[in-house]
C-alpha cells in the first residue's frame, strides 16, 4: 500500500443495515444444524434447530465484524466503496450531497440500503421469530426470549435504517 493513501473499512455484503447479518446468522444457524444434530443423535430435530439457532445469532457477527479488521480493508480509491461511504455519511447526516457525482453516488445506493432493511424485517420475523415461538415447545424459554430480543434489535435498526432512507429520499425529492 503506498503511503497516505487512506484505507476504509468496507462490508463484505453491501444491503442496509441490519440484512447482512440477517444472512449470516441464517447461514451460520444452517451450517450448525447438522453439527447439533450429529452431536445429539437421541434428542429431538427442533431442539437442534433451537440450538444451531443460539450459535448462528452469535456467528453471524463476525462478518459483520470483520469489515473493522485492519486486513479486511479495500483502498478509499474504489469507486464502489467511496460511493458506499458517501451513501452512508448522507444517512448519518440526513444531508443530500451538494456535488452532483455524489447525488448520483447516493441516488444508486439507495435501492440496495432499502432492499436490506427490507430482507432484514421479513427474514427477522421468519427467522428468529420462529426459533422464538419454536424454543418454548422444546422446553428452552430463555432461548425463545433471547430471539425475540435479537428480533426486536434487528427491527429496531432496520427501522431506524428505513426512516433515514425515507428522510433521504424526502430530501433528494425537494431537491429535484
Amino acid at each position: 500500500m503506498a503511503e497516505g493513501k487512506p484505507r476504509r473499512r468496507t462490508p463484505l455484503v453491501r444491503l442496509g443495515a441490519p440484512g447482512p447479518y440477517v444472512l449470516f446468522a441464517l447461514l451460520s444457524t444452517v451450517l450448525w444444524f447438522p453439527v447439533r444434530l450429529f452431536e445429539d443423535p437421541d434428542r429431538s430435530v427442533p431442539l437442534a434447530l433451537v440450538r444451531a439457532g443460539l450459535y448462528g445469532v452469535g456467528w453471524g457477527l463476525i462478518p459483520i465484524l470483520m469489515a473493522f479488521l485492519p486486513g479486511v480493508r479495500a483502498r478509499a480509491d474504489s469507486g464502489q466503496v467511496r460511493a458506499w461511504n458517501r451513501l452512508r455519511a448522507a444517512l448519518r447526516r440526513g444531508e443530500v450531497p451538494a456535488d452532483e457525482a455524489d447525488r448520483a453516488a447516493v441516488i444508486g445506493q439507495l435501492p440496495t440500503v432499502r432492499r436490506g432493511a427490507l430482507i432484514a424485517v421479513v427474514g427477522g420475523v421468519l427467522f428468529f421469530g420462529g426459533l422464538a415461538v419454536l424454543a418454548p415447545t422444546v422446553d428452552r424459554t430463555a432461548s425463545g426470549v433471547f430471539y425475540v430480543v435479537v428480533l426486536t434489535i434487528v427491527l429496531a435498526l432496520a427501522g431506524v435504517t428505513l426512516g433515514r432512507v425515507r428522510r433521504l429520499d424526502r430530501r433528494l425529492a425537494d431537491t429535484r
